[in-house]
């Protein structure tokens, strides 16, 4: 009766002793009939008062007694910390009466003797205190150590977040949605310890986005981690940052389930679902509005009309700028004279700030509309995201416009089979001002600041050759870059026995490119109305129309097992073994030609023929494997899992296709120890301890082993010839790279050692690790003879060391009812190139690759001071390498080595 009414019942041990059987058949009657009935044959009596009905024997006047005497309650509310607790939630338990703590923490409510008091709290854990012949009740409450239960999804499965043994981090959807954001990269940016996300553009849609965890892994290919989508590889710029749940980053050990692909670590993002209730519709939107920073002052004409003179001066030459020709600049005059030293050249007394004629604010906007919802058999979640991203620069078409579409959909077919659907459509659409402006902003810094930028009949003004910044974004055509994608995954869950469940999933991803690129002949003018033309086609006075079209075209078919069981009390084990499959193909055409008819029409066939080309390529790989896991831990103290990985590339000769990448943890939760379980300093201590193999196959191209044969130079189709017999040209063909049928993967091993603790009520987090990857079998160049007529292949005898560390700090707290949390992260990763085949070659600047010094280092002189006199010029000059034409005055720089020559 209780469980149907909501009514609660107190009695006393005695009636709960006594043996009464009562036959009752009742169907929709009031509850009233029913305890009249149990009256008549029981000789209990019953007393309700509002949600509470007290049992007694004899007659109903005893039940009265301790059940209706309300009286006023009162206490105070505080945490663990002795502190108030602001607006906590005081229920008598099975009834409507309730209070919440005043700015004190203090309460009064109306209760009785058998009275129970729930106390509720967001972020602490609800306490049931007995009322009883208290008057006041001061009630403590504990956080939630929530924290500790939370479940993170790690390579095919989830666990616990106190169970995890590897370096694994997560980020939640509440950190993503909290940034107004196009991209997922953007959002992750300062949230996971050891990935750092760099881009080089503030370009809408164009921000060449770099993702790297813990550093270098190989001098091949770009390092970035592997991104997998709800268990299908993606493209992290596409997805809309509103569909994501939540985003576990794999760093050690951990990778080595996927193998020959986590060389850089592993991304796995999981999108949202819908959940059983009311369909709920949600609306979020943001308008921000970017401005660019970070800039350098560009001098004014008076400024570097100044810094003119100054350089006759110290050249020995007279000042160019007499104190007239400074006060008419200060005058801002707007009448030219002939250039005193640059014949046909005017000189200009006014100022142009590029950056200020051609900068503006960007705007963003975003709007996301989602609907979910489900029942008892299925449920789902359905997304519609559109942003545009507007550019910061003034007059150019240069934005980006994003179109997410998504629909997750969960059906139960039976009690033991489940099928999950998500599909996505993405369309990008990315325009800007063509290959001719794409060094517009470039150009405005160069642009001298005594140049105008209209001439004196309105026309874009140039001399000597210099560009001008404000033409090129006014009057170059608009390039477009479009990209299509359509993700397809089907995952089928099957609950076989208690424990075990086969999960089989199938994903395609479809991906088409077109791309737009004209480079149209600007007109710019002179000071008199003479006319030359600026391009980025590579011919003056000609516009130009690159096309390029590309489609990809993604598989990957995975099964796998799952055993999770709990044997007693004590132990638990995991285990997981698969197979999986994964294809693409790629199919991409170019075209390109100049000198159109018109400045308005831009198809191909409306181009001259002279300089037509294309060019055009088919290319595709696969790769099978094989992978397990096995987990164990005991009295969730002891933790140890380990994993492999068998894999074999199509891009390796048969008989050095496969390879096995294993991988183990260990973890010891200290803190579940008799000796510290009850420490008022530690509220969770763990040591974690990491090794595991993970492969790159990125040094090498597709088809390697295979002895392949060109038919042209370059890229866009210069041909190959040979002469015959009298000297006439003929088609011909030559070898490419040699193949390379000894080449394997590289192999990268990883350490890992790591620490977790939680310290003052679980407020403040600590987690360090220091981790060592070492690539010992890298692909690397090698040096062969001229003669050879081919390039040499890739030969996997390299090493590349990478070792540093991260530091997390955390702190979680509330002030009355605000909340508040702050993040403190430091990771250092250092890397050394051990052995690049003896290579010992290196230029002034940047060296990406050299012996024995970390990738990327940059080489340069190193100052030593002003050559002060005769003598310390003739004693400098007897060093090699220093230039003739150095003298008093001028900067020297050191002799590293002592061998006589001026070097790195």
């Amino acid at each position: 009766m209780s469980k149907q009414t909501g009514l609660k019942f107190f009695y006393g041990e005695a009636i709960a002793n006594r043996n009464v059987q009562v036959n009752l058949k009742f169907k929709n009657a009031p509850i009233n009939s029913v305890l009249n009935e149990i009256t008549r044959q029981s000789n209990l009596y019953f007393k309700r008062e509002n949600n509470t009905i007290a049992v007694s024997l004899g007659n109903a006047g005893n039940a009265s007694v301790p059940v209706t005497q309300d009286r006023k309650v009162t206490g105070i509310i505080t945490d663990e910390r002795g502190e108030p607790i602001i607006g906590a939630n005081v229920v008598v338990k099975g009834t409507s009466k309730g209070t919440v703590t005043d700015l004190n923490g203090e309460y009064s409510i109306e209760a009785n003797g058998k009275s129970i008091l729930l106390i509720s709290y967001i972020g602490y854990l609800s306490e049931e205190v007995a009322v009883g012949n208290n008057k006041t009740l001061n009630i403590q409450l504990k956080e939630d150590a929530q924290k500790l239960d939370e479940v993170v999804v790690i390579g095919y499965g989830t666990q616990k977040r106190s169970n995890l043994s590897g370096a694994i981090s997560k980020v939640t959807s509440e950190v993503i949605e909290s940034k107004p954001v196009t991209n997922v990269l953007s959002a992750l940016q300062g949230e996971i310890p050891g990935m750092v996300i760099q881009r080089s553009s503030g370009q809408p849609g164009n921000e060449d986005f770099k993702m790297n965890i813990r550093g270098v892994s190989s001098a091949n290919g770009d390092s970035a981690p592997l991104v997998l989508v709800d268990g299908i590889p993606g493209d992290i710029n596409m997805i809309n940052p509103q569909d994501i749940d939540a985003i576990s980053v794999l760093k050690d050990a951990s990778a080595s389930i996927y193998g020959a692909r986590a060389a850089g670590g592993v991304v796995l993002i999981t999108t949202k679902k819908g959940a059983t209730g009311a369909p709920k519709i949600t609306y979020n939107g943001n308008l921000s509005i970017s401005k660019m920073t970070g800039m350098m002052k560009a001098p004014t004409n008076y400024e570097m009309a100044i810094m003119d003179n100054e350089a006759n001066i110290h050249n020995g030459s007279a000042p160019m700028y007499t104190q007239e020709l400074l006060d008419r600049i200060l005058s801002n005059d707007p009448n030219p004279i002939d250039h005193p030293l640059y014949g046909g050249w005017k000189l200009f007394f006014t100022n142009t700030d590029w950056m200020d004629e051609l900068l503006n604010n960007g705007v963003q906007h975003k709007h996301n509309l989602t609907i979910s919802g489900g029942g008892e058999k299925s449920n789902y979640y359905l997304s519609a995201g559109y942003s545009k991203q507007f550019g910061v620069v003034k007059y150019a078409d240069d934005n980006n416009t994003k179109y997410n579409l998504r629909m997750n959909y969960d059906y139960r077919i039976t009690d033991w089979l489940k099928l999950e659907t998500k599909v996505a459509l993405d369309n990008n659409k990315r325009t800007d001002v063509g290959s001719n402006g794409a060094w517009v902003i470039g150009e405005a810094i160069l642009d001298m600041p005594n140049h105008p930028v209209y001439n004196a009949d309105g026309n874009f003004f140039t001399q000597g050759g210099w560009s001008n910044a404000v033409a090129l974004a006014k009057e170059s055509e608009t390039a477009t870059f479009k990209t299509r994608e359509m993700n397809g995954n089907f995952r089928l869950i099957a609950n076989i026995i208690d424990g075990l469940t086969l999960t089989a999933q199938a994903g395609v991803n479809y991906k088409n490119k077109n791309n737009e690129d004209i480079a149209k002949a600007i007109p710019l003018y002179t000071w008199d109305n003479n006319i030359t033309y600026y391009t980025g086609a590579g011919s003056p006075e000609q516009s130009a129309v690159d096309r390029t079209t590309e489609e990809t075209v993604y598989q990957n078919y995975t099964a796998y097992l799952n055993y999770d069981k709990n044997f007693g009390p004590d132990h638990h084990l995991d285990a997981m073994l698969g197979m999986a499959y994964e294809t693409e193909e790629v199919r991409m055409f170019m075209a390109r030609r100049d000198n159109f008819i018109s400045d308005e029409l831009w198809e191909l066939n409306l181009g001259g023929t002279g300089n037509m080309k294309n060019d055009a390529k088919a290319e595709h790989w696969a790769t099978g494997s094989t992978f397990a896991r096995l987990g164990y831990s005991f009295k969730n103290k002891y933790i140890l899992e380990t994993n492999f990985r068998y894999d074999g590339s199509s891009r390796f000769a048969p008989g050095n296709r496969w390879r096995m990448f294993p991988g183990v943890s260990a973890s010891w939760r200290i803190s579940q120890e008799n000796f510290l379980k009850n420490s008022k300093v530690f509220n969770e201590l763990k040591l974690r301890a990491s090794y595991g193999q993970t492969g790159n196959q990125e040094g090498i191209r597709l088809y390697d082993y295979i002895q392949l044969l060109k038919f042209r130079d370059d890229g866009w189709g210069t041909k190959l010839i040979y002469p015959f017999g009298n000297g006439s040209q003929s088609q011909a063909m030559g070898l490419d790279v040699l193949a390379g049928v000894d080449r394997t993967w590289e192999i990268l091993e990883n350490v890992n050692v790591g620490v977790d603790a939680a310290f003052l009520d679980s407020r403040l987090g600590f987690s360090f690790d220091y981790f060592v990857k070492m690539n010992n079998n890298m692909l690397i160049p090698v040096t062969y003879p001229s003669m050879l007529g081919a390039e040499a292949p890739y030969s996997n005898s390299g090493k590349l060391r990478t070792n540093g560390f991260e530091l997390t700090l955390n702190w979680t707290d509330k002030i009355g009812n605000v909340e508040y949390s702050a993040q403190f992260q430091l990771t250092d990763a250092v890397n050394k190139l051990v052995e690049y085949g003896g290579a010992d070659t290196y230029k002034l600047g940047l060296n990406e690759t050299r012996e024995g010094y970390p990738m990327n280092s940059y080489f340069a002189y190193v100052y030593d001071g002003v050559i002060k006199d005769q003598a310390d010029l003739d004693a400098y000059k007897k060093l090699e390498g220093v230039p003739s034409n150095i003298g008093i005055g001028d900067a020297k720089f050191k002799d590293l080595n002592g061998d006589g020559k001026i070097s790195t």
